[in-house]
């Protein structure tokens, strides 16, 4: 069953196998964002989607009004009505578009674990993408003790190639590009490194639904990283 509930909070989105879910907190590029991103204001895909789709720029728009612990109640109400109508996500990712705050207050923090909580308590996997160093260590020490992933995705390839824990980065270039760049960070760190299965069965025009979020976990997996190739 998918979750069908109007006017939600959560949201599906295209890499994600039917069951997945995300929740985002604020529009791209705004105060959530850091400038430190490579992609801020430089083709970031999540930009170009609230471009082209003017209700999901409202959304975000409201999402980041209401404030963060505030969305992250609303969204685990959401959860909670689709567990009663007999749905339950595969797979929940946070960020799909726009980022956390740099800073979460204490209620921020408090209503981020209650929604990661109720997640794992379910055995729901969670993609947690934040875009600084500094943003992952700090994300990691508020949720630490529930078992969620919080994974920094690397301003740089030398920072890839550096950073010690569960890490991401965007490569613009060719599939080779991609590979490569993934067969570096093993090499360096000796930690597993992937290309995103769904993006690369989209840039080789391969059937991507066994590759799709929720599917494929990965990115909620400590001892894996993940190399995207721009899309």
């Amino acid at each position: 069953m998918r979750l069908r509930l109007q006017p939600t909070t959560l949201t599906v989105f295209g890499k994600g196998a039917p069951g997945s879910v995300g929740l985002s907190f604020a529009p791209s590029a705004s105060a959530h964002c850091s400038k430190r991103c490579p992609h801020y204001g430089r083709g970031c895909y999540a930009e170009n989607l609230e471009k082209r789709y003017r209700a999901l720029a409202d959304k975000l728009a409201r999402h980041h009004s209401q404030g963060f612990a505030a969305t992250c109640r609303a969204a685990q109400e959401e959860l909670r009505a689709g567990e009663r109508a007999g749905f339950t996500p595969i797979w929940f990712r946070l960020c799909v578009c726009g980022s956390v705050p740099a800073r979460p207050t204490r209620d921020d923090v408090r209503a981020l674990r209650e929604l990661c909580g109720w997640l794992v308590e379910r055995s729901i996997p969670i993609h947690f993408p934040t875009e600084t160093r500094q943003k992952a260590t700090r994300y990691r020490r508020a949720l630490r003790g529930l078992g969620v992933v919080v994974r920094e995705s690397a301003t740089s390839a030398q920072r890839f190639k550096q950073a010690s824990g569960p890490s991401s980065f965007v490569v613009a270039g060719t599939m080779a590009d991609a590979r490569n760049a993934a067969r570096k960070r093993r090499k360096a760190t000796g930690r597993r490194c992937i290309v995103c299965p769904a993006v690369a069965a989209k840039k080789v025009g391969a059937d991507a639904e066994r590759a799709k979020c929720g599917n494929c976990t990965a990115c909620a997996t400590p001892t894996t990283d993940v190399v995207y190739p721009k899309h």
